[in-house]
């Protein structure tokens, strides 16, 4: 073969060789195995973020029926969706104006955890989830009311509730209804599902300054708060700065006031005097075995009964001889057994009675500190046999466990005596105790309220103590959510 022909042949062949390897190359591309079989170039990653500020600690509280706009802002997504909607509750996706609108009804579940979710172009998901609170159930027995005066010059009063999970709802009342309660409240009441709160100045106060709110007396729902009943002051005559409250029925609603204790007829709304109670104290009402109790100081001091088959109160006298003289009552509870707890001065000598109403029979234990008296009239706390009190100096708590040993002389008491804690040591701001100390029923846990200063009111503190576990260290501290506290107060127990 000649040299050329050669030549030809190599090329030819080298030419056929590319040929094939370019086809070659070509159906690789077209099945991806040139690209190392990786799939096209993806979308841009999700961006998919919440605008609306949210708490960082407590759901978004919701009352039934109200509305909760979320707001979103997405980019590079395919889709927005809502998952998770529990029951009761909808959750309505405009995926154009980037916004969420959460609702729940009377009937929701009353935790809810809402979720979106964002699928990006590169079909990445991204979820935001956000909790829900849905304030249409206040009767667990574990939560506190804490019911509030308000400033008497500039506010009307408010209903602050703290849940079981410890979130605190600053005015549950006025969320749930949109309306507020009246000027300076002062007591509540819970009978047959409802609530009965007075306020002293309804929607008038003494110097004549005039108020928007719900009246004097407020009825209201007490599962859902909701308003079923307001009267004003106009619907009110005659009532002189009332104080505090006890319902036995719709037709025995007692009020008491500055001239006394009235019976309120709420299907008349006839006001009636109670004859015997003129200059009734400033203290709350003890509800007992279906009658009303309260007290009147003196030498010849006792227990005043009042019950529905008469517009008359019953006087029950303390003993005349007693180890520890009762000149001045500071305030009265239920015990356990149908007796009732009392407080008292007389003599020098400060004491915690037992008193029984059938023997008029008393045990008293003497105790070392003369007790804060709120202008609500609560001077002592107790569950069980553990009492509860605060010196009337300072915000200094002690707690005296008493003995009903009949053998025991009254004097032991000074030595069951304990003190717990001082809370100024605690907290600089707790200037002074404002209105209450309390119990839970259930937890037994010990309810404080403090403030800062009269003219610093809205610096204060709800402390809440297991004194069995800590004396220095509370189990919660809710600050500056009060104003003028007027006490706490708890759903019943029906179970």
């Amino acid at each position: 073969m000649k040299l050329k022909d050669l030549f030809n042949v190599k090329n030819a062949s080298a030419a056929l060789l590319l040929v094939v390897a370019l086809l070659a190359g070509s159906c690789s591309k077209e099945k991806g195995i040139g690209n190392g079989d990786n799939p096209p170039p993806a979308g841009q990653p999700v961006s998919f973020e919440l605008k609306t500020k949210l708490d960082s600690v407590y759901p978004v509280m919701l009352a039934p029926d109200s509305v909760f706009k979320l707001e979103y802002a997405a980019e590079h997504v395919k889709s927005v969706s809502v998952a998770d909607v529990p029951s009761g509750w909808t959750a309505d996706l405009d995926e154009k104006a980037g916004t969420v609108m959460v609702k729940a009804s009377a009937e929701a579940v009353q935790k809810a955890k809402i979720t979106l979710k964002a699928v990006g172009e590169d079909t990445k998901e991204v979820t935001k989830a956000v909790e829900f609170y849905c304030l249409n159930s206040f009767t667990d027995p574990k939560g506190i009311f804490v019911l509030n005066e308000g400033n008497m010059t500039t506010e009307n009063g408010s209903l602050t509730y703290i849940t079981p999970e410890g979130y605190v709802i600053g005015d549950a009342y006025k969320a749930v209804n949109g309306t507020e309660l009246g000027n300076v409240a002062q007591d509540m009441a819970f009978y047959n599902g409802k609530i009965y709160v007075i306020t002293q100045n309804g929607d008038q106060n003494p110097v004549g300054t005039k108020f928007v709110n719900d009246g004097m007396l407020i009825v209201m729902n007490a599962k859902t708060l909701k308003k079923e009943m307001a009267l004003s002051k106009t619907d009110l005559p005659g009532l002189d700065w009332p104080t505090h409250i006890a319902v036995l029925d719709e037709a025995h609603v007692y009020l008491r006031d500055n001239v006394g204790i009235y019976r309120l007829n709420l299907q008349t709304k006839e006001l009636k005097l109670v004859s015997g109670t003129e200059k009734a104290p400033k203290s709350q009402f003890v509800v007992m075995n279906g009658k009303v109790y309260t007290y009147k100081t003196g030498l010849v001091g006792g227990i005043l009964e009042i019950s529905p088959e008469s517009d008359q109160a019953k006087s029950i006298r303390f003993p005349f001889k007693l180890s520890c003289p009762i000149n001045t009552v500071l305030g009265i509870k239920a015990a356990d057994d149908g007796d009732l707890w009392l407080m008292s001065t007389g003599n020098g000598k400060k004491a915690i009675g037992k008193f029984n109403l059938a023997s008029k029979a008393i045990i008293q234990r003497q105790i070392n500190v003369t007790p804060f008296v709120g202008s609500s009239g609560v001077a002592f706390a107790v569950k069980g046999k553990d009492f509860y009190y605060v010196d009337g100096k300072n915000t200094t708590i002690y707690r005296m466990t008493f003995d009903d040993n009949k053998e025991l002389d009254s004097a032991s008491g000074l030595e069951a005596e304990k003190l717990l804690c001082e809370l100024n040591d605690i907290d600089d701001n707790a200037g002074l105790l404002y209105n209450g100390m309390a119990v839970h029923p259930v937890t037994g846990h010990v309810f404080i309220n403090t403030i800062k200063g009269y003219a610093q009111f809205t610096t204060n503190q709800i402390w809440e103590f297991d004194f069995d576990a800590s004396t220095e260290t509370p189990v919660a501290k809710y600050e500056n959510y009060t104003h003028f506290p007027a006490g706490f107060f708890f759903a019943p127990n029906n179970n």
